[in-house]
């Protein structure tokens, strides 16, 4: 079987965590909210959703739906 990528459409909408098949996630090794940008944008290059580790829901960086 062969396939062929005619186009690529970029979503603006955000995947479910329960739902990606690709997950990029982080945890307090960021250091700070703000560095969350970090993998929010590998997630956007890579086509999946932003995860988040416990430690940090809890700290309320991120919302727990990325738990």
């Amino acid at each position: 079987m062969k396939t062929r990528v005619t186009s690529f459409k970029k979503s603006n909408d955000k995947l479910d965590v329960a739902e990606a098949d690709i997950i990029v996630s982080g945890g307090r090794g960021l250091k700070a909210p703000e560095n969350f940008k970090l993998i929010e944008d590998l997630a956007d290059a890579l086509g999946g959703a932003v995860g988040a580790s416990r430690a940090v829901v809890d700290a309320g960086w991120r919302s727990h739906g990325e738990q």
